[in-house]
């Protein structure tokens, strides 16, 4: 997906080179983990693949675009079709139930509200929400409004689905039955699944993972390949 891919913040005496020539892969049908310490260039490669940000300089290819030629309505539209987003924190908005909050990025497509609430209500029910859909999210637990989150990344069918810290703000009970759905739910033969994560307790989640380290790659290794005390 990436090969040589670098990226800088700032100018002058401020500049800060975040990452220094990425070469990353995701496999489609895969879950792929992107881990490392904080400030290697994690969030930002993600950003750079999911076309919220722009490489200085190297190759971006996401299901053979090269998001870095697309501009205007084409690049909104890639964004929007292609990709989905699950964040730490949830984003979900309050105003809006559990059904209407998923049913968002059909109703950004165009469809119309009674189908999105509909195609909604049934991908929730199967994320085990069916009782819920009327709810706001401050009537949901935070393992609630994380599936809410993952159905509202799924409900579109995007073919690349980005995961950024999806555990960090659940206990472990709730952060593991959240990526039971996501391996469950999410990973499928034509979509790629990318986790950002410092959460090695669901390390076992992933098909294969990659670690990160100062701005670069440093290794890919499958999960049971890793020493115990990286898993624990």
């Amino acid at each position: 997906m990436t090969r040589g891919v670098i990226k800088s913040f700032g100018t002058g005496d401020t500049r800060a080179q975040v990452l220094r020539g990425v070469e990353f892969d995701a496999q489609a049908g895969e879950m792929t983990f992107l881990v490392g310490p904080s400030g290697c260039g994690k969030t930002t490669l993600i950003s750079i693949l999911s076309a919220m940000l722009t490489p200085d300089g190297g190759d971006v290819t996401v299901f053979g675009v090269e998001p870095v030629k697309l501009r205007g309505a084409k690049l909104t539209d890639f964004r929007m079709r292609t990709v989905g987003f699950v964040f730490q924190q949830f984003n979900l908005m309050p105003a809006l139930d559990a059904a209407e909050n998923a049913a968002v990025p059909l109703i950004v497509q165009g469809v119309g509200a009674g189908r999105a609430r509909k195609q909604a209500a049934a991908l929730l029910d199967r994320l085990g929400l069916g009782a819920h859909l009327d709810k706001y999210p401050a009537q949901l637990s935070a393992g609630q409004q994380q599936r809410v989150a993952i159905a509202r990344a799924l409900i579109h069918e995007p073919r690349l689905v980005v995961c950024d810290e999806p555990t960090a703000s659940l206990d472990a009970t709730s952060g593991r039955a959240v990526m039971e759905i996501l391996k469950s739910i999410a990973v499928q033969k034509n979509r790629a699944v990318i986790v950002v994560t410092h959460d090695n307790r669901i390390y076992s989640f992933a098909d294969r993972i990659t670690f990160m380290a100062d701005g670069r790659v440093v290794r890919t290794a499958l999960p049971a390949s890793l020493q115990e005390y990286e898993v624990a």
